[in-house]
């Protein structure tokens, strides 16, 4: 792996696409869910870190370069919050690991569901809730259309054991990022959801870039054309960014807009 600092012009005459995974990326990690619920209503409260103002300011410039694109495993409205001033020309929102696409105003679904996942995805949604007052370490469900996130105090056993009880074929994936568990399809990664965006732009895969900094985004790292990670004992790319006392995807932003204005 090289450092960031090292890429040169010519590295990327050929990039088209470059997609920006969230959390420890361009905005900072950590997120609180607090679920109540009462016999006549339920109160959900999300509470993350905003994009700030000087990345937006630099992230909207990149547009006259780059398609910018933000892949997480996010809400699409969650994450049309948090970037809407960087809508609409030339920015893609890929959510939820790639199931849906949100690109100039169409919010396309890149995944139809068959009646067997959508019957194990809901059996194991509900065996998971039978968990809460039962483990300390439960927390809430993240609002989502179909990825199933269960944020959490502490890594549980139990959680790998549900999933297990009905992916009969072991067709699920189920990973812990610290703060949450994320339970999806294995078809569905960051790296098929790179490779659609390219395919809907008509654009090769080769001509695009990745950055990210977790294990989910180690198939789009590997997927792009150049990838890049903000993590690279963990998580391995083409570059890795350094640590500047901001967020890596700062530093790449940095670098892009000074190697176009050369």
């Amino acid at each position: 792996m090289k450092k960031i600092t090292d890429l040169r012009k010519e590295d990327i005459e050929h990039i088209e696409i470059v997609c920006f995974d969230v959390d420890g990326v361009t905005i900072k990690k950590g997120t609180e869910i607090k679920e109540v619920r009462t016999l006549d209503d339920t109160t959900l409260t999300v509470k993350t870190s905003n994009l700030s103002p000087r990345l937006l300011k630099k992230m909207i410039e990149l547009k006259k370069y780059y398609v910018i694109a933000i892949s997480s495993g996010r809400s699409s409205l969650y994450l049309t919050k948090i970037f809407y001033e960087l809508l609409w020309k030339n920015a893609a929102l890929i959510s939820e690991i790639g199931i849906f696409t949100l690109f100039e105003g169409e919010l396309i679904q890149n995944e139809k569901f068959d009646d067997e996942t959508l019957g194990i995805m809901r059996n194991i949604v509900v065996d998971l809730k039978k968990l809460e007052g039962k483990n300390k370490s439960f927390g809430s469900f993240e609002a989502k259309q179909f990825l199933i996130t269960l944020h959490a105090y502490d890594e549980m056993q139990e959680v790998y054991d549900i999933v297990k009880k009905h992916d009969k074929n072991n067709q699920f994936y189920t990973i812990w990022n610290g703060e949450a568990f994320d339970i999806a399809p294995k078809r569905l990664n960051k790296g098929t959801a790179l490779e659609n965006l390219a395919k809907y732009l008509n654009i090769d895969i080769k001509n695009t870039m990745a950055i990210g900094n977790g294990p989910n985004d180690q198939d789009m790292i590997d997927a792009a054309g150049i990838g890049v990670t903000t993590e690279p004992k963990n998580v391995k790319g083409d570059y890795y960014t350094e640590s500047l006392g901001h967020l890596g995807g700062e530093q790449l932003v940095d670098i892009l807009l000074d190697i176009n204005k050369k």
